[in-house]
């Protein structure tokens, strides 16, 4: 019996292994050599069009001096995910703090009922 139960199992190499393999394929980590550069005037128009893309590699910036050296372990795409799920954190666990203090609300909702923000 315990034989059988072996087998039906799956283990997490026979799954992670070929996905890993597709995703590479897919989306692979070094660049394809064949990127097009994008001029100075049209990496401003850029920046004007979407500001919020020059706060994302300010937060990167102050990501990389935070962490020091474990930084150099993660890409740039990585280091916006950690940085996302660290700010959706904290505001989630000041939200849960307000609404402690609060009797059931946010400071913002607060605020927004009585007539401010």
């Amino acid at each position: 019996m315990q034989g059988i139960e072996q087998q039906l199992l799956i283990r997490e190499e026979r799954i992670v292994t070929p996905l890993v393999e597709v995703l590479d394929t897919v989306n692979p980590l070094t660049p394809p050599k064949n990127t097009v550069s994008i001029s100075p005037t049209l990496r401003q128009s850029l920046d004007e069009l979407f500001p919020e893309q020059q706060y994302d590699e300010k937060d990167i910036q102050k990501a990389k001096e935070t962490l020091g050296k474990i930084a150099d372990e993660f890409t740039e795409i990585e280091l916006k995910g950690v940085i996302a799920e660290v700010q959706f954190l904290a505001e989630s666990w000041l939200d849960d703090f307000e609404r402690t203090i609060f009797k059931g609300m946010t400071l913002k909702e607060l605020l927004h009922e009585k007539g401010g923000v």
